[in-house]
């Protein structure tokens, strides 16, 4: 799933890094990464659901934060352009996902409704970065079959 998460990432406007990890892995990769950059924490709770046909679905809830750097002493209201490209970004990658292939078909099963959150982020981290983070929740469209 980190794959395909940062092979979409890397394929967004901009060029944004990505780093995966814990919130105190993600703060020591802050340091040397260039931004904008797309932090992935680990995954939530995978549900699994079983089906008639001997399939079993899987649905993925990840954690993403789109964020820019910024200079420490600002205020929230200067930062306010970094939110909006953020967000920009973070729009570009669910569609990018819904779109995204592997073999020869969608890997994402992203429907309109889909349960998406994101919210501001102010101040994150010691290189001090500014952004927003999503929550969504991405069901794969390929299963095995036993």
């Amino acid at each position: 799933m980190r794959n395909q998460i940062e092979t979409i990432v890397q394929s967004l406007t901009g060029s944004p890094t990505f780093a995966y990890g814990t919130q105190n892995e993600l703060n020591t990769l802050a340091d040397d990464k260039i931004f904008p950059c797309v932090f992935m924490y680990p995954l939530q709770p995978i549900e699994v659901s079983p089906q008639v046909n001997g399939s079993v679905d899987n649905t993925f809830t990840i954690y993403l934060e789109f964020l820019f750097k910024t200079d420490f002493g600002q205020f929230t209201a200067d930062n306010e352009t970094y939110v909006q490209q953020a967000l920009q970004m973070a729009n570009q990658f669910i569609v990018k996902a819904s779109k995204y292939r592997e073999g020869e078909g969608r890997y994402f099963r992203v429907k309109a409704g889909i349960k998406a959150k994101c919210l501001p982020v102010y101040n994150k981290f010691d290189v001090n970065t500014t952004g927003v983070g999503l929550t969504i929740t991405l069901p794969t469209m390929y299963y095995d079959t036993f």
